[in-house]
């Protein structure tokens, strides 16, 4: 299985970031890679798999609320995303994981 960088998207913070491209920017703060089948994995030479995809991993990150979108009145809430560092740098690799898989298993709320 090869590991790829994962790099941030090329998009501006002022703009709404997707799930996908929040989970870009988390996972390139931390140093994850990608695999081959789209999993995000910690460290280089020993692999602790943390999230399936980096879809679900943006998507427990909404609800968990390590980051945030900005709502305006009458708005859907898909303003500008907000990254909660000092909430997502608390954790460790695990329990960021074990709340993704958590979140996967349908047994935390959206």
């Amino acid at each position: 299985m090869k590991l790829t960088a994962i790099d941030p998207p090329s998009r501006s913070f002022s703009q709404w970031l997707t799930e996908e491209e929040i989970a870009q920017v988390l996972a390139h703060k931390r140093g994850w890679r990608l695999a081959d089948d789209g999993a995000v994995y910690a460290g280089k030479i020993i692999r602790k798999r943390v999230a399936p995809s980096l879809t679900a991993l943006g998507a427990a990150a909404l609800t968990q609320r390590w980051v945030s979108r900005a709502s305006a009145p009458r708005s859907d809430g898909s303003g500008p995303t907000h990254m909660m560092w000092g909430i997502f740098d608390a954790r460790t690799d695990a329990e960021i994981a074990e709340q993704v898989a958590a979140y996967a298993a349908g047994s935390v709320e959206p």
